[in-house]
């Protein structure tokens, strides 16, 4: 993961975001209107202003990013690349506190394997997970952007940590019997790098 580009692009209504938990929406409308609606007192709605006024006004539910912003918004700023990329980091971690440790758990159930819980914080961008020797599971919430199986891989990869604290031959044996299927075939995280939202995660956990 460590020795791909740097993603170039913005987050821009040209910035396309559809998993299954998470999609963003472009809306592009009039000034006066946004500026009429950010006077609402909507729960879950942020505002972007500046100098100019109001250039950006998201709205978030049930999985859904709505961004609506009219004609002459600068997305080229820093400042409201920052704001953005904030915005949807908090937006994935709320989602992700909710969906990763309720996964661990359907899996945990269908296998047999309990551990101590699951913690789901922002990590190091090369670090997906990881399992203590008390076998409890952290898990970066960036996961959720990618597809569903990439991030059983992961879950599977730690629980198989509940049983060997170690990546020698009995470990992979026994992630393959998780797994059902040759686990270093699969190689759940290299294949997260072949996704194509990767380039988004590597923007997204950018710390400037």
């Amino acid at each position: 993961m460590g020795g791909m580009k740097e993603p170039t692009f913005k987050i821009n209504p040209r910035f396309r975001l559809t998993t299954k938990h998470l999609s963003v929406v472009w809306h592009c409308i009039d000034k006066f209107t946004i500026e009429c609606e950010a006077t609402m007192k909507i729960p879950d709605q942020f505002v972007f202003q500046d100098k100019n006024g109001i250039e950006l006004l998201v709205q978030y539910h049930d999985g859904i990013l709505d961004m609506i912003y009219h004609d002459s918004t600068d997305f080229e700023t820093k400042k409201i690349q920052k704001w953005l990329r904030e915005l949807m980091r908090d937006t994935i971690l709320r989602i992700a506190k909710v969906v990763l440790p309720a996964r661990v758990k359907y899996w945990e159930n269908m296998k047999g394997l309990h551990g101590s819980g699951v913690t789901v914080k922002r990590l190091r961008k090369n670090v997906l997970g990881y399992c203590t020797f008390n076998n409890h599971i952290t898990l970066q919430p960036f996961l959720v952007i990618f597809k569903q199986e990439w991030t059983d891989g992961v879950i599977l990869h730690e629980m198989a940590h509940y049983k060997y604290k170690h990546h020698r031959k009995s470990f992979w044996t026994f992630l393959s019997t998780l797994i059902g299927e040759d686990s270093k075939m699969v190689k759940a995280k290299d294949d997260i790098a072949m996704s194509p939202y990767y380039n988004y995660y590597l923007y997204l956990t950018k710390n400037k």
